[in-house]
């Protein structure tokens, strides 16, 4: 973060709001001219503070309702085991999540489907019959009170 001045993260916090904002858009909020912002914001890409740009997608428009977190333990937590979990977890449309934890679980995830039959089918058939989860611990998202991608710069 040494790398970093206040102009940086003025367009990082700029583009975390809107990564569609045009380069003269961008460099007016930020008080640069246009190619100098366009410089720092490859740099930035180059340097990995931008990881990628998205399209954040309406769940419930696509009628994705429900969600929910996920508890998992592992049987074991041998390479084998581990590489298999990770590669099942890569390939998942439904998670949204994955995340190493320490505690009673081993992961939480956060998943989405369409239903719940729909996330019954993904726990029972999809999640527990890859072979080296032990249980699960489900927690079904009844309102959802916030949602960012935004990091508090």
């Amino acid at each position: 973060m040494n790398d970093l001045d206040i102009h940086d993260f003025k367009i990082l916090q700029a583009l975390q709001k809107n990564s569609n904002i045009s380069t003269q858009d961008l460099a007016d909020q930020v008080n640069l001219s246009k190619t100098p912002c366009w410089r720092r914001v490859r740099k930035l890409e180059e340097l990995g503070y931008i990881k990628k740009y998205v399209a954040l997608l309406d769940h419930k428009k696509l009628a994705l309702s429900v969600m929910a977190y996920v508890q998992v333990s592992m049987l074991n937590h041998d390479l084998n085991t581990l590489r298999t979990f990770d590669a099942f977890v890569e390939q998942s449309p439904y998670i949204l999540d994955c995340n190493s934890t320490a505690g009673n679980f081993d992961y939480v995830m956060k998943v989405i489907a369409k239903d719940t039959e729909q996330l019954e089918s993904f726990l029972m058939r999809d999640l527990l019959s890859v072979g080296v989860v032990q249980s699960t611990n489900t927690n079904l998202i009844l309102r959802q009170k916030k949602s960012t991608t935004e990091l508090p710069l």
